[in-house]
């Protein structure tokens, strides 16, 4: 994840400084005064896990390998004013996520594990309700921090499939709830208001879905899988 951090820090501060504060100009004067807005962002993203486990009786720890894919996302937005520094912000959107998941284990013929990689296709249907904090405008440029909480629904977890890990299926629950947290900044163009953010996002439930046996191998150590994620995200208005 940090060579896509390192990517998108650095495309942010791009855009943040486009439209540098020399101009003379400023743009859509009136737009922050509407009660309502509507636009649409796409973006990147590249979601992880954090993983907790549980004791091994041999000692040694027991430790999976959840590697982020670089992936999209797209969505809509409705923006709702309260003040000059505060609105309410609905985005809800769908995330094409993508994870590599590899179990710490040889591949022998020894034993009945067929295989110890696994792709992870993840198509969330994301529902974001947030609070957005303005500070004030600077020309054409106006810096913001959000924080939000989001109600996101697996379409592609397994969850109800009764093939596991053994047969080579990686079961996620269906249901996942996030906190979320956002910086960006709104620059004001001649038509149009264009705003790159980049959004942390936090699952705060256990995603995993236990292999059919309580003694797999595969699952049996797992306590926890809770999503983790960063967006690249660019909007418009």
């Amino acid at each position: 994840m940090k060579p896509f951090l390192t990517i998108s820090l650095t495309l942010f501060s791009i855009f943040c400084v486009i439209y540098a504060q020399d101009q003379n100009i400023e743009n859509l004067k009136t737009d922050d005064k509407k009660l309502l807005r509507f636009g649409y962002y796409i973006g990147l993203n590249s979601v992880g896990a954090k993983m907790e486990y549980l004791p091994t009786t041999s000692g040694q720890p027991f430790r999976l390998l959840v590697k982020p894919k670089p992936s999209f996302d797209v969505g809509l937005l409705a923006d709702l004013r309260i003040n000059e520094f505060v609105n309410i912000r609905f985005h809800p959107g769908v995330a094409f996520v993508e994870r590599e998941i590899r179990f710490p284990f040889e591949e022998t013929p020894a034993t009945s594990i067929l295989l110890i990689e696994r792709i992870v296709k993840s198509n969330y249907v994301r529902f974001p309700l947030g609070i957005k904090l303005n500070t004030r405008r600077i020309r054409n440029a106006r810096p913001f921090l959000m924080g939000s909480m989001s109600y996101n629904i697996n379409i592609t977890s397994e969850e109800t499939n009764k093939e596991d890990n053994t047969s080579g299926t990686f079961r996620m629950k269906r249901n996942m709830y996030a906190w979320e947290f956002a910086i960006g900044t709104d620059i004001y163009l001649p038509y149009f208001k264009f705003t790159p953010s980049i959004h942390g996002l936090f699952a705060l439930n256990n995603e995993i879905v236990p292999d059919n046996d309580p003694n797999s191998d595969f699952t049996k150590h797992i306590a926890s899988m809770k999503s983790r994620g960063i967006f690249l995200r660019f909007t418009f208005e």
